[in-house]
């Protein structure tokens, strides 16, 4: 995979129900991600199930977290503030969920 590939990673986040949806196909059959507090501890984990992997966060205290996708050979990292989530505030690949 090459790293063009990992900047299509794209995240929404629907702040009512705190769901980080990661809309990402891996490139290989064992993609995982992590979501991280800002220490790098990790808070949960998981396998990516493209084409859109949900991850529930409302049992995770906080709201500056780290994502982390390791697929095969690649590694994308994005910061995720969910007290500042705004439309096209954190970037161009980071869209909220209305």
């Amino acid at each position: 995979m090459s790293s063009q590939q990992a900047s299509e990673v794209r995240i929404r986040i629907d702040q009512l129900e705190r769901l980080l949806m990661l809309d990402y196909e891996p490139g290989s059959e064992h993609a995982l991600f992590d979501i991280c507090d800002p220490n790098g501890h990790i808070l949960k984990t998981g396998e990516v199930q493209g084409p859109i992997t949900r991850v529930p966060l409302a049992d995770v205290q906080g709201n500056d977290f780290i994502l982390m996708v390791l697929d095969g050979e690649t590694s994308t990292v994005r910061p995720i503030r969910l007290s500042s989530w705004q439309e096209g505030g954190m970037g161009d690949d980071l869209r909220k969920v209305a």
